[in-house]
């Protein structure tokens, strides 16, 4: 403890953070929580920041180019980027399939694998995976979606485990349906919006700073033992079944 009682480690004070996804949606507010937390940001996306497509060879070499000359390591590396179509599997084309699978999980083995030298130099790196309650729960999102966030639950792992001696530590965040404008048509269902409130305890969806807040945690250094866990923030519709009894009592 600081005199005064105030704990240290609870800032990013001086990190430096590379964020995937980073313009609109969660993305955009993990952007925005850990800059707000003293983190310099570089912000990767489509169409703002940095602009590349993560999902390609090209893309991911110029997030490379973009870090700035004079980081000698790199602190934070949030691999964001997603995309999804959600509709049936026999409709997927071969394209789309390899869209998905592209955007959502070869971004993140290859950035992760690109800047794993910058990484180890920090001493103190933290890598944190976006998935989904998709990637544990069957949830409609399509399966190719529901793929890539399995994988990168277990990605997040299995670095957890090798790179634990380099000083880096791997966690992915499995958010529940969140408020952002991917879910946009859900939003304006009231069907859609009356399911997830009946299947979320907390009876409602998400907000893009809540799943933000829990991102710069895991960054920071009071979170310095946390490693290799996949962390649901998702009202506790994973932890969700039935509730037997309240039926019965109902009649």
């Amino acid at each position: 403890m600081e005199k005064g009682g105030a704990m240290s480690g609870w800032n990013l004070e001086g990190y430096r953070a590379v964020v995937t996804g980073g313009s609109r949606g969660i993305g955009l507010a993990i952007v925005e929580e850990l800059r707000r937390q003293g983190a310099t940001v570089l912000s990767v996306s489509l169409d703002d920041g940095c602009l590349a497509d993560v999902g390609t060879e090209a893309g991911r070499e110029a997030v490379l180019r973009a870090i700035p000359a004079d980081w000698d390591a790199l602190d934070i590396l949030v691999n964001n980027a997603g995309t999804n179509l959600r509709k049936p599997t026999a409709e997927y084309t071969l394209a789309e399939y390899e869209k998905v699978i592209h955007t959502n999980v070869t971004s993140m083995h290859e950035l992760s694998r690109l800047l794993y030298p910058l990484l180890k130099k920090s001493g103190r790196a933290s890598i944190v995976n976006i998935g989904s309650i998709a990637g544990i729960l069957s949830v409609g999102s399509s399966a190719a979606y529901a793929m890539t966030k399995a994988a990168a639950a277990h990605l997040s792992r299995y670095l957890a485990v090798e790179w634990a001696k380099d000083g880096i530590r791997v966690n992915a965040i499995a958010p529940g349906w969140v408020a952002t404008p991917l879910t946009e048509k859900i939003q304006q269902s009231p069907k859609a919006m009356g399911v997830i409130a009946e299947r979320t305890p907390m009876g409602r969806m998400g907000k893009p700073e809540e799943i933000a807040a829990v991102a710069a945690f895991l960054c920071m250094p009071v979170a310095s033992y946390l490693t290799g866990a996949v962390i649901p923030v998702d009202g506790a519709m994973s932890a969700f079944s039935m509730d037997m009894t309240a039926a019965l009592r109902e009649g």
